[in-house]
């Protein structure tokens, strides 16, 4: 949920600043008519703000993946750079991410320093605020899995488990 919000916010902040419109604009003023009744410069904001999106959702999604690598283990116990799987994927998807976005907005009208640095800065810092929170799910993951082994342990420990044929 938190990433799904700051992407929410890095789309509307770019969309506003790109097209310098007020924030309310951005809200209600795309809705009314179809993409294709759009001024040429509307479409190439909207497109804009979908790249930016993408980028940070990719980027926040890159650096919470090592959180997905072992199901119990903090990152601390086990680091993710000893995984060359998981830094050659890394890698890549960061890198044909931003190819992706350099293609697409190679020949647009806008400038990239319309979006304030903020927005930037948003996008790229905010996984140092998710990790602490996957950390946090992880821990509390492990926590249940012990106490679900423990009480599995203790049905099968019973006289009709220990002669059960599973």
């Amino acid at each position: 949920l938190p990433l799904i919000i700051m992407c929410l916010i890095i789309y509307v902040l770019t969309l506003v600043h790109i097209l310098r419109i007020p924030a309310s604009a951005a809200f209600g003023g795309f809705g009314q008519h179809g993409w294709l009744h759009w001024s040429h410069e509307q479409q190439w904001g909207v497109l804009y703000a979908q790249n930016f999106m993408l980028v940070s959702f990719v980027w926040c999604l890159a650096w919470m993946s090592p959180t997905f690598l072992y199901r119990t283990f903090s990152m601390l116990h086990s680091p993710p750079f000893k995984n060359r799987v998981w830094v050659g994927a890394f890698f890549l998807t960061i890198i044909l991410q931003f190819v992706f976005c350099a293609v697409s907005l190679v020949h647009g009208p806008f400038r990239l320093s319309n979006v304030p640095w903020y927005v930037y800065f948003l996008g790229f810092v905010w996984p140092v605020v998710l990790l602490p929170i996957q950390e946090a799910v992880k821990i509390h993951d492990n926590k249940e899995f012990t106490r679900f082994q423990k009480r599995s342990k203790l049905e099968f420990s019973t006289k009709l488990g220990m002669h059960s044929p599973l």
